[in-house]
């Protein structure tokens, strides 16, 4: 794969190509401008000329006038080098010539007559411009004579050439300089991003909380500056969530390691019957099957971030769910002293049992929050696009500062409550949100006067991009 141009570089070659074509459309212009005054000045020279012989051939009134002819053109300014002129009459009669024989040939020949503009013809290394018309003669019902004059331009024309020549050269010349000038310019224009460039390489992972200065960059920089802070904060803020992550693991898988550690040393310090090894490989069990839960829930939520769980949807009637939850939650309700209260109704394209976990995951932290004697509501409505569930159960207000974080993985209120609680790890609400972000929806959470309520919003059908 070849090297891409530097930015320096394709700045330098657009402005020197840019910079040629204005200076080749001026060259063409101004060569066309020199050459239509050529053809300006040619044409009212051989126009003057052709005038003054239509006044000669005007003034001759008698056919013995026709002998004054010869010498009247002879003592006109027409005795010049580069001059050729030719008078025949319609009989082919050569009233008056003079001028090289080759150009007095070819103006015999029949040059071109009447023509708006003069006709350019060369002959070697000349060239001429060649006016030709018909005029009357001052004697009535005489035929008219064929005037032909050619003029001589050889001169003119390697000017020109000369001219078109450096012409070509000056803008090579001024391209290349621009093209320099260009490369200097770019250069000295792109110093705030080289040392923009300087001030990213020298972050790193420790000090992503430096963001790169806004002052002395300039206005086309502040927007890409704005958007390299703001992901410097975003990184930020995954590598500290990242750091919490795994420390709070480390801390969630250590307490039930720690037991099953002691619980096996203690169980090897001595002989046992059968009936204490059947009790602690019991305990052992539900250690294993905590640490199986812990390991699948974040398995789930990897897969879930990574897109790769595929939904099977279907028509699912949220309040039919809710109560078949409650009837699944009813002895644990019943033993916490909490009443469990439903209304409303809504029907969603869903994944059956994604929403059932999701709904489970709320319902299961409202009960264990819950003070006795008290109950736990769940509301359900929906409009034209969104089905709206809302858990609300009375009990301690959530602090303002942590209903953002709450739906947070092993994010905790309290963390000194962390310690040797290992069946609730802090995952239920954060797969509660990343089951319905894959159905396309929302969560939220409020809490004020004493009471909480959990919000789930899901679109009623999928958005097209999430149809499969």
């Amino acid at each position: 794969m070849s090297k891409p141009i530097s930015l320096t570089a394709r700045i330098s070659l657009l402005f020197a190509g840019a910079a040629a074509c204005v200076l080749l459309i001026a060259g063409a212009l101004f060569a066309r401008a020199v050459e239509d005054q050529s053809l300006r000045r040619d044409t009212e020279e051989l126009g003057g000329m052709m005038e003054f012989v239509r006044t000669v051939l005007a003034g001759v009134a008698t056919p013995e006038g026709m002998t004054q002819i010869p010498l009247r053109i002879s003592d006109s300014r027409f005795e010049h080098p580069s001059i050729a002129v030719v008078l025949a009459a319609r009989d082919g009669t050569i009233l008056y010539s003079a001028g090289p024989g080759e150009v007095v040939k070819h103006l015999l020949a029949g040059a071109e007559i009447g023509s708006a503009e003069p006709v350019t013809w060369s002959r070697g290394d000349a060239t001429y411009r060649i006016a030709a018309n018909r005029f009357p003669l001052g004697i009535p019902g005489s035929a008219p004579v064929t005037v032909a004059i050619a003029f001589n331009i050889t001169r003119d024309q390697e000017f020109i050439t000369e001219v078109r020549a450096y012409l070509w050269l000056g803008v090579a010349q001024a391209g290349l300089a621009m093209a320099l000038l260009g490369w200097v310019a770019a250069r000295r224009g792109l110093l705030p991003l080289h040392r923009f460039s300087t001030m990213v390489a020298a972050i790193s992972a420790e000090r992503l909380d430096e963001p790169v200065p806004e002052a002395g960059m300039p206005a086309e920089l502040h927007e890409l500056v704005f958007a390299f802070n703001a992901m410097l904060t975003r990184l930020e803020d995954s590598f500290r969530r990242l750091s919490e992550v795994s420390s709070d693991i480390a801390h969630e898988l250590r307490t039930p390691l720690h037991n099953l550690l002691m619980q096996t040393q203690v169980t090897l310090s001595r002989d046992r019957n059968a009936s204490d090894y059947r009790a602690i490989l019991q305990s052992n069990l539900e250690e294993f099957e905590r640490l199986s839960r812990m390991v699948s829930d974040m398995l789930f939520l990897a897969r879930a971030d990574n897109r790769e769980i595929v939904l099977r949807r279907e028509p699912v009637e949220l309040h039919k769910e809710v109560e078949r939850l409650f009837g699944f939650y009813e002895a644990l309700a019943s033993d916490r002293g909490v009443h469990l209260e439903q209304s409303g109704r809504a029907t969603v394209q869903s994944d059956r049992l994604m929403i059932q976990r999701a709904l489970s995951n709320l319902l299961s932290n409202a009960i264990r929050f819950t003070p006795a004697g008290k109950s736990v509501s769940v509301a359900i409505s929906q409009d034209a696009d969104r089905a709206t569930v809302k858990v609300e159960n009375p009990g301690e207000q959530i602090p303002a500062e942590h209903l953002e974080r709450v739906f947070e993985r092993l994010y905790r209120i309290d963390p000194s409550r962390r310690e040797g609680d290992t069946e609730h790890a802090g995952l239920g609400l954060a797969i509660t949100k990343s089951i319905v972000e894959l159905h396309g929806g929302s969560v939220g959470a409020e809490s004020a006067e004493g009471r909480t309520c959990f919000t789930l919003a899901l679109p009623r059908e999928p958005a097209p991009e999430l149809r499969g």
